[in-house]
């Protein structure tokens, strides 16, 4: 691990699943508002020995849930960037939410010159020029963001049995939406990146034509491919979903890395 990273405690930030003393590349992954690092708990069993999953662990919940969540996508972008393992090579991929943070982090780290991802993979969310919004979610009543919870379909409803869990996880969401809902996309267009878009074909919030809008930010090659689901279609579309990623990064690799 480098010093920047290391000053940065790695360890704090991300979870790493399926660890190989082999791996010569990592898939970092960011998940959905609400949501934490479990959600790709066993990708690992669908990659490589050569290829590792490292998910990003926001304040606010799992192993971090007695720290306060955070709002502004600029500040925690740059905490993600101090934290970024830079060792070996990696790509992105991140779901709803997840997507805004892989790309605002991956924009920093090319502002900074430091290594950048090989490649993003964005799920389910909208293009960084259409996330600003007049009113941000997190003004939301409690009542009202329980109704945008349940709409997106990825939530237990055991958690609604109790009231101080419910509590954490409306904190929690209302901070991850205000991250998106008051996100303004960069300014000038030479910010682009390799980008393959991903979404569920019944979703109901984000689909699939709305992601061909990435394609502003996304070199030549852009491509968008959907899932049947809604927008957790990743849940039971695991495995095809990390099919596809994987024969597009290693498309993207240098000879001998895969």
């Amino acid at each position: 691990m480098n010093a920047r990273a290391c000053a940065a405690d790695p360890g704090r930030w991300f979870r790493r699943f399926g660890a190989s003393p082999g791996a010569r590349r990592r898939l970092i992954c960011f998940h959905h508002a609400g949501g934490g690092a479990s959600l790709f708990s066993d990708w690992h069993r669908h990659l490589t020995l050569t290829t590792e999953v490292w998910a990003v662990v926001l304040p606010g919940r799992e192993t971090r849930f007695a720290e306060a969540p955070l709002d502004r996508m600029d500040a925690l972008a740059a905490m993600l960037v101090e934290a970024m393992p830079l060792d070996l090579p990696f790509a992105f991929f991140g779901h709803s939410l997840g997507a805004m943070v892989g790309f605002e982090v991956a924009a920093q780290l090319r502002r900074r010159s430091l290594p950048e991802p090989a490649h993003l993979f964005v799920s389910a969310c909208f293009a960084p020029q259409l996330c600003l919004r007049e009113r941000s979610r997190a003004t939301l009543s409690d009542a009202e963001l329980l109704h945008a919870l349940e709409s997106f379909g990825g939530t237990p409803k055991e958690i609604l049995e109790y009231p101080e869990y419910l509590e954490m996880v409306l904190a929690v969401l209302r901070a991850d939406f205000n991250l998106i809902d008051s996100y303004a996309a960069p300014e000038g267009g030479e910010l682009r990146f390799p980008i393959t878009a991903y979404a569920g074909m019944s979703d109901p919030h984000v689909p699939p034509a709305q992601m061909m809008n990435w394609e502003q930010w996304a070199m030549p090659g852009f491509t968008c491919r959907s899932f049947v689901g809604d927008h957790f279609y990743l849940n039971d579309q695991r495995a095809a979903l990390i099919g596809d990623l994987l024969a597009r990064w290693n498309d993207d690799a240098p000879p001998g890395i895969v």
